[in-house]
C-alpha cells in the first residue's frame, strides 16, 4: 500500500511550525548565537567546577549534576557559619569567545532565591571576586535572564572596586553562577544554556530549520499546547515527531483541552506531547518495519504496517525533513497511559491479592506518582497467589519484613518490555542481590520459570507483566513464597542487621550512578524504598536510634519537592545507619 505524500496545505505548514516549536532549540530568538560561543550541557557538565566558602573556613556545600534533557543542576546548602556564605560554580572559556557580544542570556529554573552571574576578565583579575550582576529566579519556572556587560559591577571580597574599567567582552576568561544571598538553607538552580547576546554574537536561524520554514504559518491548537507545556526535548538528538492535525485536537473535549492548558494539567500535557516524539530520525519505511517504537514518554508506540497506523493514529503525510529530523503527520492524538503502577494495580481485579500484599507491606506509594521510575513489576495474578497454601499466605501477609522481601523480588529498577527480555537475558531485582533470568520455554517467555501471561501493561512510571506464579524472595528474611513462605522471625539479630546493611549498600551502589547521570528522581525513589524496607525489618535489625533517624529522614524527604534534596537527605541518613550497623557488627 503506497504511503501518503505531504501536501503544501495551510494545515500542514501550520503543523511544521508547531513541530519547530516542539524542537525548542530551533526557535528563532534574538539571543541565539553561534554554537561555539554557547555554553550548553548536551554533552554533560565537563569543565564546570564548584568553588565553596570552605577555602575560607565556611561550611556551605555545592554539587553539580547533569539534568534531564541536557541541563546543569547546581544544588547544595548555604551556611553562614565560620563567616562563610557562598557557593559557586564556574567554567573557563577561551578569550575572544564572547567578542562582539554586549552581554549574556541565561535560561534558568531556580528556587526563588537571588543568584549572581560572576564573570572574570584577564584584564583585571580580582581576589575572591569578579564582574558581577544579581538576578532573581522564580521557583520552579524557566526564565531567561539578561546580563548586560555594561551593568556588571567589579567586586572583590564583597566590596565594589573603585574606578574599575567596564567589562571587555573579548577579555572574558571564565563564567560562573554564585549564591551569596546571606540566607541559610538548601538551594537548587538548573541551567539550560548560557549564550551571548547582541553585536556580532547574534545569528539568524538556518534556512533549513523548521523555524524558517514555518515563519508564515498560522499558529494552531498544538502550538498553544506546546507553549503551555514549556516542554524540553533533547537538543542535539535527531527526532521523529508524530504531529497531530488541528482536526485531531478538535476531537478532544473542550474541558480536557482546558485542563491540559491549566497549571494543574501541565505535567499531563507534557507527558502527552512527549508521547508524540521518538529520539531518532526514522523514515516511514523504517517506522513500519519496527512494529514498536519507544517514545520520549517512556512508553511504547505500536505500529501496524497494514493499517498505516502508529498507536492507532493513521499516517496522513510522511517524511518531511527538517534540521532536527523528520515529521510524520497523524490524524489523531496519541494518549499515553497516565496512571501510575500503583493505580494500575489498584484498579485491576486481576491483581486483587497483589494489591492486598502491597497495602500490607505499605509499598503502594513507592510505585506511585512521586516515584517516576521507571520500574518493571512482575505481577503475580490472583491464581498465582492461590497456589500458596492459605495459612502460609496469611502468615506472609502478616510478616511485613518477609512480605517486603518477597515483593522486592518482583520489582526491577528499570523498564523492560517483552521484546527486550530474551536479548537482555537477566535483570537484577530492586533490593537484595537477586537476579531474575528470562528464557523461552514451550513458545512462551518465562522469568525464573514463571510464565508471562500478559505482557507490557503500560503505566506512567513503568511497565507491568502478569506472571503465573509468585517468585521466591531474594533475601534471608523470606525463603520462597512459592512454597512455605518462611517467617523472618527465625533470623538472628546479626543476620537481620547484615541484611539491613546489604539493602542500604546495594541501594547506594545503584543510586549513585543514577544521580550522577542526572536521574535524581529515580535515585531518590530507590533510596526511599531502601530506607522504608530497612525500617520494616524491625528492632531486631537496627537500633531504636537508627530507626528513629531513618524514619525522620523519610518524613523530611517527603516535605521536599526537589528530588536532589530528597536524595541527599536520604543518603546522609543511610550513611549514618551504615556506620551504626557496621559498628554493631564489629
Amino acid at each position: 500500500m503506497p504511503l501518503p505524500s505531504p501536501a503544501p496545505t495551510s494545515r500542514f505548514t501550520s503543523l511544521l511550525r508547531c513541530a519547530a516549536l516542539l524542537y525548542g532549540s530551533l526557535v528563532c530568538a534574538p539571543c541565539a548565537a553561534a554554537a561555539d560561543s554557547n555554553l550548553e550541557f548536551n554533552g554533560g557538565t565537563k569543565g564546570w567546577q564548584t568553588v565553596l566558602d570552605g577555602v575560607m573556613g565556611g561550611l556551605s556545600t555545592g554539587r553539580i549534576a547533569a539534568g534531564e534533557g541536557g541541563t546543569l543542576r547546581f544544588t547544595g546548602e548555604l551556611s553562614l557559619e565560620n563567616n562563610g556564605g557562598f557557593s559557586q560554580i564556574r567554567t573557563a572559556v577561551a578569550e575572544d569567545t564572547f567578542t562582539g557580544a554586549t552581554g549574556l542570556v541565561l535560561r534558568v529554573k531556580g528556587d526563588g532565591r537571588t543568584y549572581q552571574c560572576d564573570i572574570r576578565s584577564s584584564r583585571m583579575r580580582l581576589m575572591a571576586g569578579g564582574y558581577q550582576r544579581n538576578f532573581p529566579t522564580k521557583a520552579g519556572e524557566w526564565t531567561e535572564v539578561e546580563i548586560p556587560f555594561d551593568q556588571c559591577v567589579a567586586n572583590s571580597f564583597g566590596q565594589r572596586v573603585r574606578n574599575a574599567p567596564e567589562l571587555d567582552a573579548a577579555s572574558i576568561e571564565s563564567v560562573g553562577i554564585t549564591l551569596a544571598d546571606k540566607k541559610e538553607g538548601p538551594f537548587a538552580i538548573e541551567i539550560d544554556w548560557i549564550r551571548p547576546m547582541g553585536g556580532a554574537a547574534t545569528a539568524q536561524p538556518s534556512a533549513n530549520s523548521l523555524a524558517a520554514v514555518a515563519t508564515n504559518a498560522n499558529l494552531t491548537t498544538l502550538l498553544a499546547l506546546v507553549k503551555a507545556a514549556e516542554i524540553e526535548f533533547p537538543k542535539d538528538a535527531k527526532l521523529t515527531i508524530f504531529a497531530p492535525t488541528n482536526e485531531a485536537f478538535a476531537k478532544l473535549p473542550a474541558e480536557k483541552v482546558e485542563f491540559l492548558t491549566s497549571a494543574k494539567g501541565k505535567s499531563t500535557l507534557q507527558a502527552i506531547l512527549k508521547h508524540h516524539v521518538v529520539a531518532q530520525s526514522l523514515e516511514s519505511p523504517v517506522v513500519l518495519e519496527r512494529r514498536r517504537l519507544k517514545a520520549l514518554s517512556g512508553q511504547s508506540l505500536d505500529v501496524d504496517p497494514t493499517a498505516l497506523t502508529v498507536d492507532g493514529a493513521r499516517l496522513v503525510a510522511t517524511d518531511v525533513a527538517f534540521d532536527g529530523g523528520l515529521v510524520h503527520v497523524i490524524d489523531s492524538v496519541m494518549l499515553p497511559e497516565l496512571r501510575t503502577i500503583e493505580e494500575v494495580v489498584a484498579e485491576d481485579e486481576r491483581f486483587a491479592t497483589l494489591r492486598a500484599a502491597i497495602d500490607a507491606a505499605g509499598l503502594g506509594a513507592q510505585l506511585g506518582a512521586r516515584n517516576p521510575g521507571p520500574w518493571t513489576v512482575l505481577a503475580p495474578s490472583n491464581e498465582a497467589f492461590k497456589a500458596i497454601p492459605a495459612d502460609a499466605l496469611q502468615s506472609l501477609l502478616q510478616d511485613r519484613p518477609a512480605l517486603t522481601a518477597v515483593l522486592a523480588a518482583h520489582v526491577l529498577p528499570t523498564a523492560i518490555r517483552r521484546d527486550e527480555m530474551l536479548a537482555q537475558g537477566s535483570a537484577r531485582t530492586l533490593l537484595g542481590d537477586g537476579i531474575v533470568k528470562f528464557a523461552l520455554e514451550s513458545g512462551a517467555i518465562t522469568v525464573d520459570g514463571a510464565r508471562i501471561e500478559i505482557a507490557d501493561i503500560e503505566a506512567a512510571n513503568g511497565v507491568v507483566h502478569v506472571i503465573d506464579r509468585v517468585l521466591p524472595a531474594r533475601s534471608a528474611t523470606a525463603s520462597g513464597a512459592s512454597g512455605d513462605a518462611a517467617s523472618s522471625e527465625s533470623a538472628s539479630p546479626q543476620q537481620r542487621a547484615r541484611q539491613a546493611a546489604a539493602i542500604l549498600e546495594l541501594a547506594i551502589d545503584r543510586g549513585v550512578p543514577r544521580f550522577n547521570a542526572g536521574d535524581v528522581s529515580s535515585c531518590a525513589a530507590l533510596y526511599e524504598l531502601a530506607i522504608a524496607s530497612v525500617v520494616l525489618l524491625g528492632d531486631n535489625a537496627i537500633s531504636a536510634s537508627t530507626k528513629s533517624d531513618l524514619t525522620k529522614a523519610l518524613e523530611q524527604g517527603a516535605k521536599h519537592d526537589d528530588a536532589a534534596e530528597r536524595a541527599w537527605i536520604y543518603r546522609r541518613a543511610m550513611d549514618r545507619a551504615m556506620e551504626a550497623l557496621l559498628a554493631s557488627d564489629a
